[in-house]
C-alpha cells in the first residue's frame, strides 16, 4: 500500500478526524471559558463600588486593573496589595525626654519644647495624610483607618508623636492580621495607656477608664456586661503603664494579682487573662464584625453578621472576614448609600485626579474644618460615622471645601491631562448618575472648556460625596 492509500484507508481517515474532532473541541472549550470570564469580569458599575468602598475612590487606572477581574478576584487583589511605607519625619524618630529632664526645664525652654510638639504633631499628621494619598495598599489603609477609629486615642492627649507612631505600626501591621493579635497590642500598648489614664491604675486605686471601653467600645459593646465586669476589667489591669522608657510593663508593686471574677463565672488575674476571657465571649465577635460589616454596608443583615461572626471567633482573622463581607450580595448592591468621611473625600479626590497642585497644609486644614483631624478623634468613641457626617454645618462645611477643590481642578487641568473627559469616564468616578450628566457634554479626549466645567460641577454635586 502507497504511503497515500494508507494515509487514505479508513482507519487512518477515522483517527484523523477523531483528532480534528478533539482540536475543534478544545478550542470551543477554550473560547467558551474566555467568553464566560468576560461574562464574569466586573462591569464599571461594580468596579467603581469596590474601589469607593473598599479603597477611597474609583482611580482611573485601579479601575481598569480589576475590571479584567471577577468580584472575588478583585477583592482579593486588593487584599494582597502592600505598603509602600515613606519615611517618617525625624522627630518622631527622637528620643522621649523623661519627666525628669523636663522637670529640670525653665519656662523658656518649655515654651520651646512645646512649641517643637505641636509643630512635631503636624509633620507627623501630614505625613499620614499624603501615606493614604499615595500609597498603593487602599484596603489595607482603610482598614488602618477603621482601627484608628476603633482604637482610638489622641496626639492631644498623648502628646507624644513617637507613641502614637508606635501605635499606628501596630494598627498597620494587624489591621488585616489576626484581630486576637491586635487586641492584646492595644491593651498593652503605651499610646493607649496614657490615653485611657492606666498609667494611674494601681491596687490602691483602680482607674476604670481603659477597662471600661475595652468592654463597651473594643470589643463586647453596650449592654453586654455590668459594673462589677469593669471594676473586675480594672484590677485585671492595675499596675500596666510605662518603664522609664515608655515601654508598657506590669508593675508588680501596683498590681492586683488576685482572683476576679468577670462575666460570672470567669476567673482573672491578669492583662492576659482579661483578653483571653474577652475573646472567649460570643459578644466580641459580634461585636467586631457588625463593626466591620457597617463599615462597608449600609444596612445591616443580622443573620449575615450571626454567621460570619461564628467563622471570624474560630481564628480572629481579619482578613477572611473583610473578604467574606466584600463578597457578600448586600455589598454589591448597596452602591450610593453611604457617604463619605472627610478623609475619603480630601484623600479619594486626590488620588483621583492627579495633579492637583493643594499643599498638604492646606488639605490638613480642610480635614480639620471638617471634623477629622488624623490621629485626634474628638473622644473616644471616636470620629462620627455614615450619615453623622452630615449635619447642616457640616454640609456648608463640605460644600465650601469642594468649591475650593473645583478650582483646583480649574487651575490644573493642563497638568492633569484629560483622562476624565469622556462621558463615559467621568461617570466611572461617582457612586451614582449625576442627572442631566448627557447633556453638553461631549465624548471627545481633548482638554475643551466644556470638560472642565462638567469635571468642577461633578465634584461641587453633593453626589461627589456618597460610596
Amino acid at each position: 500500500m502507497s504511503n497515500l492509500d494508507s494515509y487514505l484507508s479508513p482507519s487512518r481517515k477515522f483517527r484523523t478526524l477523531g483528532r480534528f474532532s478533539a482540536l475543534i473541541s478544545l478550542t470551543l472549550a477554550a473560547l467558551l471559558l474566555m467568553l464566560a470570564a468576560k461574562s464574569w469580569a466586573l462591569s464599571t458599575e461594580q468596579s467603581k463600588h469596590l474601589l469607593l468602598r473598599g479603597g477611597f475612590g474609583a482611580q482611573p487606572e485601579l479601575l481598569q486593573q480589576i475590571s479584567k477581574l471577577n468580584k472575588s478576584q478583585a477583592v482579593n487583589y486588593l487584599l494582597q496589595q502592600q505598603h509602600d511605607s515613606a519615611a517618617v519625619p525625624n522627630c518622631v524618630k527622637n528620643k522621649l525626654l523623661d519627666k525628669k529632664a523636663r522637670r529640670k526645664m525653665s519656662v523658656d525652654q518649655r515654651k520651646v519644647f512645646s512649641k517643637s510638639l505641636r509643630q512635631c504633631s503636624r509633620e507627623f499628621r501630614s505625613w499620614y495624610l499624603q501615606q493614604l494619598i499615595n500609597d498603593g495598599a487602599v484596603l489595607a489603609n482603610q482598614m488602618g483607618l477603621f482601627w484608628h477609629n476603633h482604637f482610638t486615642s489622641s496626639l492631644r492627649k498623648v502628646k507624644a508623636t513617637q507613641l502614637m507612631y508606635g501605635q499606628h505600626l501596630s494598627i498597620e501591621k494587624n489591621a488585616l492580621g489576626s484581630f486576637s493579635q491586635l487586641l492584646k497590642a492595644m491593651v498593652n500598648d503605651p499610646a493607649m495607656l496614657v490615653y485611657l489614664d492606666n498609667v494611674n491604675n494601681s491596687k490602691a486605686k483602680p482607674n476604670e477608664n481603659l477597662g471600661r471601653e475595652l468592654l463597651e467600645l473594643f470589643t463586647l459593646g453596650e449592654g453586654n456586661y455590668n459594673e462589677a465586669d469593669v471594676l473586675s476589667a480594672a484590677k485585671a489591669l492595675t499596675g500596666l503603664g510605662l518603664n522609664s522608657n515608655y515601654q508598657s510593663q506590669v508593675r508588680s508593686r501596683l498590681h492586683d494579682s488576685s482572683a476576679k471574677t468577670i462575666f460570672s463565672d470567669t476567673t482573672i488575674r491578669s492583662a492576659d487573662d482579661l483578653v483571653a476571657a474577652l475573646l472567649a465571649h460570643p459578644q466580641t465577635s459580634l461585636h467586631i464584625t457588625r463593626a466591620i460589616w457597617k463599615h462597608f454596608i449600609s444596612a445591616v443583615d443580622e443573620d449575615q453578621v450571626v454567621q460570619l461572626a461564628a467563622v471570624f471567633a474560630r481564628d480572629w482573622d481579619i482578613k477572611q472576614l473583610v473578604r467574606a463581607v466584600l463578597n457578600s450580595e448586600q455589598f454589591w448592591h448597596d452602591s450610593g448609600k453611604m457617604i463619605k468621611s472627610p478623609v475619603e473625600l480630601v484623600v479619594g479626590s486626590v488620588r483621583t485626579f492627579k495633579g492637583l497642585d493643594i499643599p498638604p497644609r492646606r488639605l490638613m486644614k480642610m480635614l480639620k474644618e471638617m471634623g477629622q483631624l488624623l490621629f485626634d478623634p474628638p473622644n473616644v468613641k471616636g470620629w462620627p460615622k455614615g450619615r453623622d457626617w452630615l449635619d447642616a454645618n457640616k454640609f456648608l462645611v463640605r460644600a465650601n471645601l469642594m468649591d475650593q477643590l473645583a478650582r483646583a481642578i480649574s487651575s490644573n487641568m493642563a497638568v492633569m491631562g484629560a483622562p476624565y473627559c469622556t462621558l463615559e469616564k467621568m461617570a466611572s468616578l461617582v457612586a451614582i448618575s449625576m442627572p442631566g450628566a448627557e447633556q453638553g457634554m461631549q465624548a471627545d479626549n481633548n482638554m475643551a472648556g466644556n470638560c472642565q466645567q462638567q469635571l468642577t460641577q461633578l465634584v461641587t454635586d453633593p453626589i461627589w460625596q456618597l460610596k
